[in-house]
């Protein structure tokens, strides 16, 4: 697996309080910075997927974090 396919953990805020963590497997898109490929995700993506995956945070004000630790 290439570090551009590699699945990320996401941890979903909800009025600055853990709620859960989720790993999301959607594919990020390459971009060049600074010389370098970095995987850059889609944002409205990643909402589709935790709605999808929690739909009884849809309305809600939430926040979804990048994070390293598996819970």
């Amino acid at each position: 697996m290439t570090d551009m396919a590699k699945k990320v953990l996401l941890d979903i805020m909800l009025g600055g309080r853990f709620i859960c963590q989720l790993k999301y497997d959607g594919m990020p898109f390459p971009e060049m910075i600074d010389g370098k490929l970095v995987p850059v995700y889609d944002s409205e993506d990643m909402k589709r997927f935790v709605f999808e995956k929690r739909p009884s945070l849809r309305g809600r004000d939430i926040r979804i974090e990048f994070s390293n630790n598996k819970v």
